[in-house]
């Protein structure tokens, strides 16, 4: 069982326990790992940033010192290694801590059960397959029951009014808990589809109710926000690349010659030890070298032509795509060499696919005619020390005649964006980032259909023969990055989220009305709600919208959660206070209840002081958790009506139904049951039935 952590001052975390996957505790140092940081200054980039570049960053981090003075903001993600968010937390959060932010970066433990699950949500939400999985109830179990491990552990260590940063789908479900245990909350979603469908589409149904805590979202991409999230909530910022670190710094021929050379992945003998420059300036020399090599005789660079695809063993990054069409196109064509290198697949702790997937390249290699796979090298680079795995895919860029991206989806792509720091031609798949980074025939050549592998092949063979186009498109590439995907934007980007996330909206008033999340009241000289649909006094949804969009949502999902909420005391309120008041405190509670259900629109004020909402993939701890953050809400708003501040608390009421074997009617009812309950046992409190037989 979870243990309890110690929570912030007057907060209410959690309702109950839960037990963590496999065994784990809720103690930091269990559910959480800590990973230190250096720190690093903008001015040491001076050779690298223009003056109006390092005056816009001066002029953030005076903001961020106003935003964040006395706050920490706390990164979290699923991994230290490998892969582009930890890449971008690792080299960019030393910036913060030298600009005076108090940042700090954890990272989620978790079983092999959970990132089983939240591979598979990383694959839905990119409109692929994956391993063919479901996203069901045990999966949203499992995610539930970590997330509130993985926040109580949190919890423990946060002061009021911190920030806390999720990024992914792994860290979601966090955000209610750690909502409620008083932190601002925002969630950065590095991946998406450019076009949903039933996978993406699915999975954000899931992810949709856990959410909720979220004050502000951020994506990489407008085109990646599922079709539910509005704009006004919602940062775009575009990552960027850390000129001055190890993986970036400038690196001779010589030296990276004799890096690969050293990695067994060139022919020759290194005449010493490589050595390469460090982020603080040392000279350090290269000891580590790969963990896998298949090839049947390296290529001499310095003769041989050689195409290189750097990515994660991931089915989304298509190497067994780019291996084809390399072998279909430019075997024939061009004495080209391949090199299909990614991470040591048993370092990446959030990725249970990866494995598996090097297996089948390896395989498909090792099955290719032998004129072919002399042409093919294969190669996993350790991750550790995180600066030798820097140097290496340094060198390895440096060198590349072209590099290529052939995702079949694609967050941002900061290889796309390493590559055309160093001034190298790109040949990428157009799709999410890449269609950002790469302009066709000016920095780079993109391939409009992912899955063509003659197109990509042909690509490739494009630039092989015509070096000069080459060499333009990889000096044009480098501007461009420079110009657009260095820290310094980065920085600015987020200091922007954080002021969209902590500066009060001018004219907001929490105490008073609907706002943002719920749709102006009916009124004279309002803009017209359809009333067939709308409460007059709230703007919300009425009882015949609610249940007629209830019996839709029946249609599109198996297990259904119905909250039904009621204001406690709502008659005394009337006799004391008079008609007008009693409606304003509907006002203000159906302004609070939107805000914390937000980005559900599913809110109805049935009539009267009675609400109902209605969650399609939830889990019992979590509707709970939820359930108490709304008691918890309306218990402590301060309910101004007129002169009068009015205390108001709410009883809650929630029920799961089969939407396939029970109707709106039998769901309505249990969850009016499970109310009375709440209402007999005193108020102010929520009641969960799992199902319609435990009414």
């Amino acid at each position: 069982m979870c243990q309890p952590a110690r929570a912030l001052r007057g907060s209410n975390l959690m309702s109950d326990t839960a037990s963590y996957p496999r065994g784990g505790a809720a103690r930091p140092g269990a559910a959480l790992a800590e990973i230190p940081l250096e720190t690093l200054h903008f001015e040491d980039l001076g050779r690298y940033l223009l003056l109006p570049m390092m005056q816009r960053v001066r002029v953030a981090r005076q903001r961020a010192g106003e935003l964040l003075g006395g706050r920490t903001v706390w990164m979290v993600n699923s991994t230290a290694l490998g892969g582009g968010v930890a890449q971008l937390l690792r080299t960019l959060l030393p910036y913060w801590k030298g600009a005076g932010i108090d940042v700090r970066w954890m990272v989620l433990r978790g079983s092999a059960e959970f990132f089983r699950v939240t591979k598979r949500f990383h694959n839905h939400l990119q409109g692929q397959p994956g391993d063919g999985g479901v996203l069901g109830t045990e999966e949203l179990t499992t995610l539930d029951r970590a997330a509130l491990c993985h926040a109580e552990a949190l919890a423990s260590l946060l002061s009021p009014e911190d920030v806390v940063v999720l990024h992914d789908p792994q860290t979601a479900a966090m955000s209610v808990p750690l909502e409620r245990a008083g932190a601002t909350v925002i969630w950065r979603c590095h991946i998406g589809t450019d076009h949903h469908n039933e996978y993406s589409r699915n999975a954000w149904r899931c992810l949709r109710p856990r959410l909720v805590g979220v004050r502000r979202f951020v994506f990489s991409r407008r085109t990646s926000l599922p079709e539910w999230l509005g704009g006004a909530e919602t940062s775009i910022l575009t990552p960027g690349i850390d000129p001055g670190s190890t993986k970036n710094l400038p690196m001779s021929y010589g030296a990276a010659r004799a890096t690969v050379q050293h990695l067994g992945l060139a022919a020759g003998v290194p005449a010493a030890a490589p050595r390469y420059a460090r982020t603080d300036g040392s000279v350090a020399t290269l000891a580590a070298g790969p963990t896998v090599v298949d090839s049947d005789g390296p290529p001499d660079w310095g003769r041989d032509l050689v195409v290189v695809s750097l990515a994660r063993w991931d089915r989304i990054k298509d190497p067994l795509g780019i291996l084809d069409g390399f072998v279909e196109r430019v075997v024939p064509a061009t004495g080209a060499h391949l090199l299909l290198a990614g991470p040591d697949a048993g370092q990446v702790a959030d990725d249970p696919e990866a494995e598996a997937v090097l297996a089948g390249v390896r395989e498909r290699w090792r099955r290719l005619p032998p004129r072919a796979r002399a042409r093919v090298h294969l190669a996993c680079l350790p991750l550790t020390p995180p600066e030798e795995n820097a140097a290496m895919v340094n060198a390895i860029q440096r060198l590349a005649a072209v590099v290529v991206k052939k995702s079949l989806q694609e967050g941002f792509g900061l290889g796309v964006t390493e590559a055309m720091w160093k001034a190298r031609p790109v040949v990428a798949s157009a799709v999410g980032g890449h269609l950002d980074q790469v302009q066709h025939r000016h920095s780079g050549l993109l391939v409009d259909d992912p899955a063509d592998v003659a197109a990509f092949g042909d690509a490739i063979v494009e630039l092989l023969r015509d070096p000069p186009l080459a060499a333009r498109l990889g000096q044009a590439g480098r501007e461009r990055a420079r110009a657009l995907f260095l820290n310094d934007r980065h920085f600015v980007s987020w200091v922007d989220v954080f002021g969209a996330a902590l500066e009060p909206r001018a004219g907001a008033n929490r105490s008073t009305g609907p706002g943002a999340g719920v749709p102006a009241p009916l009124g004279p000289g309002a803009a017209a709600l359809d009333p067939a649909d709308h409460d007059a006094l709230t703007g919300l949804w009425n009882r015949r919208r609610f249940e007629n969009e209830l019996d839709r949502a029946r249609q599109n999902t198996e297990r259904l959660a119905l909250l039904s909420m009621d204001v406690d005391r709502y008659n005394e309120v009337i006799r004391r206070h008079g008609a007008a008041a009693a409606e304003a405190l509907i006002q203000s509670i159906a302004h609070v209840l939107a805000q914390r259900l937000r980005p559900n629109d599913t809110l109805a004020r049935m009539g009267g002081d009675e609400f109902a909402a209605v969650f399609p993939s939830a889990t019992p701890s979590l509707i709970q958790s939820l359930a108490d953050g709304l008691c918890t809400a309306v218990r402590e708003q301060t309910h101004t009506t007129g002169t009068n501040s009015i205390p108001a608390t709410i009883s809650i009421g929630a029920a799961f139904f089969d939407a396939g074997t029970q109707t709106h009617h039998e769901a309505l009812r249990a969850a009016d049951a499970a109310l009375h309950e709440a209402k007999v046992a005193g108020g102010d409190r929520a009641i969960v039935h799992q199902s319609l037989q435990g009414a």
